[in-house]
C-alpha cells in the first residue's frame, strides 16, 4: 500500500513538473504558473484540460474572431477612414505575421496622423521584420525622443537593435548605453557587450557580460529560462576569455 501511494505522489509530481516545463516553453500567461505551483497536480491538470489540449479550439477561436474584427474594421475604415481604425487594422496583420498587410495599414494611420506612436511604432517592426533596418531606425529615433518609455523600454531596444543590424555601430551603442539607465534587457547586455569588442573597449565588455550574469541572480525562475539563452551566451563568453583573452 506504501508502495502504492509513493509510486501516486512520484507520478503527481512528474506530471506537475511536466506541465510546468511546458507552460515555460509556450510562455503563457504568468497566472497558469501560479496556478501549477500552488494547486501541484490540480492545477497541472486544469492546465493540461484548458491550455495544452484546447490549444487548437483556441487557435481556430482566435482566427474567426480576427476575421470578423478585420471585416468590421474595413467597414469602419469606409464609412469614416480614421487613423486609428487603420493602426487597429495593422495590430491584427502585425499578430498574424503579415507583414507587407500590416505595413500598408500602419502607413496609412502614420499619414492620417502623424502624432500616433503606436502607429508607428507598429511601422518600424514592420520595416524590422522585413530588413528594412535603417528605416525602421529612423522612425524609432523620432518614437523615443516623444516617448523614451513607450512599450516599457521596448522601443528603446528596438532602435538600438536596428542601428546593431543595419551596421551602424556606434549609434546602437549609444542607444543601449540609453536603454541600460533605465531597463534591464539581457539581449541587449549581449549583444551591447559584442560590439564593445568590435570596438576594441574589451574590459567595458566584459563588465556589460558581468552585468547580465549578476542581474540573472534576482530572476524568478520563469523569466531565468525566458533569458537563459543570453546568460548561457555570457558565461561562455566570460569562460572564454579566461582561458584565452586574445581569443575574443
Amino acid at each position: 500500500m506504501n508502495g502504492q501511494f509513493l509510486l501516486f505522489i512520484a507520478a503527481s509530481l512528474i506530471f506537475q513538473i511536466w506541465m510546468f516545463i511546458d507552460c515555460l516553453k509556450r510562455k503563457e500567461n504568468f497566472l497558469w504558473i501560479v496556478i501549477i505551483i500552488l494547486f501541484g497536480p490540480a492545477g497541472a491538470a486544469l492546465y493540461l484540460f484548458f491550455v495544452k489540449l484546447s490549444g487548437n479550439s483556441v487557435k481556430i477561436k482566435t482566427t474567426i474572431k480576427d476575421t470578423e474584427e478585420v471585416e468590421n474594421l474595413k467597414t469602419l475604415i469606409k464609412l469614416h477612414s480614421k487613423a486609428y481604425h487603420y493602426n487597429e487594422l495593422g495590430d491584427i496583420y502585425l499578430k498574424r505575421g503579415d507583414l507587407q498587410e500590416a505595413k500598408e495599414c500602419y502607413e496609412k494611420a502614420v499619414k492620417k496622423d502623424p502624432s500616433m506612436l503606436n502607429a508607428q511604432y507598429g511601422l518600424a517592426k514592420c520595416l524590422h521584420g522585413i530588413g528594412k533596418y535603417l528605416e525602421a531606425a529612423y522612425l524609432l529615433e523620432d518614437l523615443v525622443a516623444n516617448d523614451r518609455k513607450h512599450d516599457y523600454g521596448n522601443a528603446l531596444f528596438g532602435l538600438a537593435e536596428s542601428y546593431r543590424l543595419s551596421g551602424e555601430d556606434d549609434k546602437a551603442i549609444k542607444a543601449y548605453e540609453d536603454l541600460f539607465k533605465a531597463y534591464s534587457f539581457f539581449r541587449g547586455y549581449y549583444e551591447y557587450a559584442m560590439l564593445l569588442v568590435k570596438k576594441g573597449r574589451l574590459d567595458d565588455a566584459i563588465k556589460s557580460m558581468r552585468t547580465l550574469i549578476n542581474n540573472a541572480g534576482t530572476l524568478p525562475d520563469y523569466k531565468y529560462q525566458q533569458e537563459k539563452v543570453w546568460i548561457d551566451k555570457a558565461h561562455k563568453f566570460l569562460r572564454r576569455y579566461q582561458k584565452n583573452p586574445g581569443s575574443l
